[in-house]
């Protein structure tokens, strides 16, 4: 039976049923129990699963639900409105749900997500008088000069910031009052309206291509940025710990347009920083580029051994070791930071997606109250720590970066970039996993095992991204064999080993065993 009268029967089959919604796109017309949930109508993920000859199941990794229909990979989230086709973020208004062996969808899912998935419109009959809108919201007056007055006497702030790169330009609004924002898009601009407080700290040199422009309106009480002719799409998410809201725009071009040139105060001997201004690199289907991040650097000395040798040093070292062996393979290696200096978090990841990198790895030595932990643990990213122990690593590196817009309680809600690296997350668990393997044998010690947690340096990669903890410089035996150049040399040919085995995979994928 073909999909069409397949659908069909179904459809028939359902007709008379109380609460059914019509639905009808590329492949035909079919119906689904409609099962209202907080006013909204929706349905079971279950059952559209069905009527499409679809899948449900859980994502191997991540243990997200998967939908899959139409030879498409759908990635849903229970405590997220925001759905992942393919890579492709896709935002709902309200967050799937499962309780009572139902995963629950809204109705919006229909016509916002399965048209991409069935290559064509989809409507639902009745679908506008059933659902209010989730946005709807009284009208309200417009503010008064008095209660403008009022809410600038409060005090109350909100800091913008931005990480620009060629393809997105990241905006960031930090304090409390950040998640109070209003966000709209217009046909040429978005602005985000905060009424209760005032935005201070307007970032400039923005550039042009995706966003021209960034103005505060309004006495400082909205920022509208202006749209430019390589914008494509947008995102926004509001997080917590601490509170922000982030706007993201995707596009092609932007270029970011250098300033007058100044007297230098000091020359440097090379460049602190590889720059992001101008035509990025092509993208290449060869693998031919790795980002290597030294964790820490300047006044943020990381982790020390018994001896007194700083965390940043030797990160340092092993990611130039590392570099000089990738060259010799024909692998071109980027490194974050070339000197001993502070990197912002988010701008480290940045420069890989600017040079459109192959892997991101973060480099970093890891210390323990207890002298006698040993051995290597490697991380990818994820909302939730694997453990209370990752927990606190993870939290302990994000405070290193104020401006990262990290605190310490490990408590960060990474939905938008989680689910941003939702296309590389299997890659990146196989990337830790080489890694891991490479390290217990040179270290001689039991799996410490490939975790996750909410690292902030991971945060947007564009690209498999993993952070590994090479090993403890509280312990005295680790510490003194870090700081051996030889054993420095092994551990950067463990590194070059593991990414040239992910290479390999990269380049030839694995058959999948045949399905039962």
């Amino acid at each position: 039976m073909d999909i069409k009268r397949w659908t069909a029967a179904l459809a028939l089959s359902v007709a008379f049923a109380a609460h059914a919604m019509d639905v009808s796109g590329p492949q035909g017309a079919f119906a689904l129990k409609d099962k209202p949930r907080g006013g909204q109508p929706g349905f079971c993920a279950e059952e559209l699963a069905a009527a499409l000859k679809g899948t449900l199941g859980r994502d191997e990794v991540s243990h997200y639900p998967v939908v899959s229909l139409n030879g498409r990979r759908i990635l849903l989230s229970t405590t997220s409105a925001l759905v992942s086709v393919d890579g492709k973020i896709v935002r709902l208004q309200q967050a799937p749900s499962a309780s009572d062996g139902c995963l629950w969808l809204p109705a919006e899912f229909l016509t916002a997500v399965l048209p991409q998935v069935l290559g064509g419109p989809v409507s639902v009959k009745g679908l506008e008088a059933k659902a209010a809108p989730a946005d709807a919201k009284p009208e309200s007056k417009p503010e008064t000069k008095a209660e403008t007055k009022a809410s600038q006497d409060r005090g109350d702030r909100v800091v913008v910031e931005s990480v620009v790169a060629s393809d997105s330009v990241r905006i960031t609004f930090l304090g409390r009052a950040a998640l109070l924002g209003e966000v709209a898009q217009g046909s040429k601009d978005v602005t985000a309206t905060f009424s209760d407080a005032t935005l201070v700290g307007n970032p400039g040199g923005l550039g042009k291509g995706i966003v021209d422009d960034l103005q505060f309106e309004k006495g400082g009480h909205r920022a509208k940025i202006q749209l430019g002719a390589g914008f494509r799409r947008f995102e926004s998410v509001k997080l917590r710990n601490p509170d922000r809201l982030v706007l993201l725009f995707r596009g092609e071009g932007q270029r970011v347009v250098s300033p007058a040139p100044e007297p230098p105060p000091a020359p440097e001997p090379i460049a602190v920083v590889p720059p992001m201004t101008g035509e990025p690199p092509k993208k290449s289907s060869a693998f031919d580029t790795v980002v290597l991040d030294p964790g820490h650097g300047g006044p943020d000395t990381g982790a020390t051994t018994v001896g007194g040798l700083q965390e940043k040093n030797l990160t340092l070292v092993l990611a130039q070791k590392t570099a000089a062996l990738l060259e010799k393979e024909g692998i071109k290696a980027i490194l974050t930071r070339n000197t001993d200096v502070q990197v912002p978090l988010l701008q480290r990841t940045a420069l890989a997606n600017f040079n459109r990198a192959n892997l991101f790895l973060s480099i970093h030595l890891n210390s323990s109250p207890a002298s006698s932990a040993r051995g290597t643990e490697t991380y990818y990213l994820s909302r939730n720590a694997t453990d209370q122990w990752s927990s606190q690593l993870a939290a302990k590196e994000n405070t290193a970066d104020e401006a990262s817009g990290a605190t310490g309680d490990g408590g960060l809600n990474l939905v938008l970039w989680e689910l941003a690296q939702t296309s590389y997350i299997v890659e990146s668990a196989a990337l830790a996993e080489a890694i891991q393997q490479e390290f217990n044998a040179l270290l001689g010690t039991a799996d410490r095992g490939v975790r996750q947690a909410p690292f902030v340096v991971l945060e947007g990669a564009q690209m498999p991204a993993v952070l590994v903890e090479v090993a403890f410089l509280s312990n005295p035996d680790e510490g003194k064999r870090i700081a051996d150049p030889a054993f420095q040399d092994q551990v950067a040919a463990a590194l070059v080993k593991s990414i040239l085995a992910f290479k390999a995979r990269n380049e030839k994928p694995q058959t999948p065993p045949p399905q039962p």
